[in-house]
């Protein structure tokens, strides 16, 4: 059998880190001199520590959803004009289930309208405009 690394205490306890960091960095953000410098070096502690317990953990984050990596503002915009545009081209619209009233009515139509065509074709009857047209005109 394959053991992992760090083993489920050391989860408890790596997830523990990742949550007190979250605090500290909530701390110097809403401090009254935000100091840029400790919180990009609280940021990037806590993005390795996030990395290292999805890596132990099958892929799945602290937050016990699986863990992507942090993007870009630019990737993000990316990401989401892809997403606009694959739900843009879409379906247009739901098929009708095959036995719904509705495509009843449809294919009931569109056989009689083809069973028009092939008795107009065969010299059977006339088309229905010329039909109603010389019924029209005495």
């Amino acid at each position: 059998d394959y053991l992992h690394p760090v083993t489920m205490v050391e989860l408890d306890k790596l997830k523990t880190e990742i949550e007190s960091i979250g605090e500290k960095i909530k701390a110097l953000k809403a401090a009254e001199t935000v100091d840029k410098d400790a919180i990009g070096v609280a940021l990037k502690d806590l993005l390795e520590k996030k990395k290292l317990y999805a890596d132990n953990n099958n892929g799945i984050g602290a937050d016990g959803k699986p863990y992507e990596e942090p993007m870009t503002k630019a990737q993000k915009k990316a990401k989401a004009k892809a997403e606009k545009a694959a739900a843009a081209a879409g379906p247009a619209k739901p098929q009708a289930e095959p036995d719904s009233k509705g495509a009843q009515k449809k294919a009931a139509k569109k056989a009689a309208k083809l069973a028009a065509k092939v008795a107009y074709k065969s010299g059977e009857s006339a088309p229905a405009d010329a039909a109603g047209a010389a019924a029209a005109d005495p």
